[in-house]
């Protein structure tokens, strides 16, 4: 996790906790907080500037250090919503798109989109489309491993160059090499993905930023198909159809409730009466379902067809085996 990411979430953390408790202990936050009293001295002095400019300590938030206990008070210019001219609305909803993704910030990704969401409805609609213009050409990086990866592939569409990437099969649990033509980058429900035109396939690809290993420019450049639109080629690409050969009904328990009516359109999703949900999808691969079911430990299950049930319990007995 990058030391962004991680000082947010201190943060985000440390506020409300404080506040709602009338005060904590110097200990026992920092215990709390897996750190020790000297760092949580040195967030707390990080939280006494933030605001926006021009603005003095604890104009905003008003955290001090009385008796071995930390205090948090709101002062009462948060208690309505702050205005942003349209420049400020652009920024922040750029720079929120750092910490929309489930790689960086887990579960809480959900609740930054939300955010991140009512900020851009909010926007004129003419600085709506600006948004989403600025969203497809740049990406706010972050200073974790996978920056100089985003960087050549920044470098790659910009300069029509060809690349060498190494990615992960998540299906096959293996990596493996191609050589592709990018030709653009897409932001869609909190993730990235390079569409690209594979040399080996001789097809159009799209790949997942977070499963991109490496990326090597290579020396030779190509020509972008006339009026190519990434957006719509990503979109149509990754919707699902309403109708199919082949039904599969998923159950997904209230605790990923959720998180999962985040992920995918309500076309898909019937709500249950516990708060669960049941998602029916079509002409899916059987090795989607079954990573993408495996990955909610037990927090989801496959309704329909049965024999496909039945191979996630067998490969999931299996894994439990093994250890």
């Amino acid at each position: 996790m990058s030391e962004l990411v991680h000082r947010l979430k201190t943060l985000l953390f440390l506020v409300p906790f404080v506040y709602r408790h009338r005060g904590v202990p110097v200990v026992e936050l920092a215990r709390r907080l897996g750190m020790d009293e000297k760092e949580l001295t040195k967030e707390i002095d990080f939280l006494l500037m933030v605001g926006r400019p021009p603005f003095q300590p604890n104009d905003m938030i008003d955290i001090y250090v009385e008796g071995s206990r930390v205090f948090v008070d709101l002062p009462q210019a948060l208690d309505k919503p702050p205005s942003f001219t349209l420049s400020e609305s652009l920024a922040l909803a750029s720079a929120a798109q750092l910490f929309a993704g489930e790689e960086t910030m887990g579960k809480a990704a959900v609740a930054v989109r939300m955010a991140l969401n009512k900020v851009v409805e909010s926007l004129p609609e003419e600085s709506r489309a600006l948004f989403e213009e600025l969203a497809e050409r740049y990406l706010v990086l972050s200073g974790d491993a996978l920056t100089p990866v985003l960087s050549s592939l920044r470098e790659a569409v910009d300069a029509r160059q060809e690349v060498r990437i190494s990615h992960h099969v998540a299906d096959r649990d293996e990596l493996r090499e191609r050589v592709v033509q990018p030709y653009g980058l897409h932001h869609r429900a909190g993730a990235w993905y390079l569409v690209a035109f594979c040399t080996d396939r001789e097809d159009m690809r799209i790949f997942r930023l977070s499963r991109i290993r490496s990326a090597k420019l290579l020396d030779r450049i190509f020509d972008l198909p006339a009026n190519f639109d990434t957006a719509s080629f990503v979109e149509k690409r990754l919707t699902l159809p309403i109708r199919g050969q082949q039904k599969i009904r998923l159950r997904f328990e209230p605790e990923v409730a959720r998180w999962v009516s985040e992920r995918w359109d309500e076309r898909y999703l019937e709500p249950c009466t516990d708060g669960g949900l049941i998602a029916s999808l079509h002409d899916v691969s059987d090795e989607f379902v079954l990573t993408y079911v495996a990955s909610f430990a037990g927090r989801a299950s496959i309704l329909e067809p049965a024999d496909l049930a039945g191979r996630l319990a067998t490969e999931a007995k299996a894994a439990l085996d093994s250890y």
